[in-house]
């Protein structure tokens, strides 16, 4: 019990300011454990692009569009 009340000491000025201001990074947090999860469900993509794509489709985003490689031809 002694561990637990020093330990709600030592952070009370954090605990204090958690209720007198609405910021958190709690959404930030879920977007990264979301990314996570399906890193690993989709283990084994070829590339990059399929990857970024199956995260954009899961946030309802716009898919990115592979670039064309474009080689400029010696005359």
């Amino acid at each position: 019990m002694k561990t637990s009340i020093k330990t709600l000491e030592k952070h009370l000025y954090y605990i204090e300011n958690s209720f007198l201001y609405p910021y958190n990074n709690g959404c930030i947090e879920g977007v990264n454990n979301k990314i996570k999860v399906l890193n690993r469900v989709v283990y084994g993509y070829k590339n990059l692009y399929n990857f970024k794509n199956r995260i954009m489709l899961h946030f309802k985003l716009k898919p990115v569009l592979k670039q064309k490689a474009t080689h400029s031809k010696a005359a």
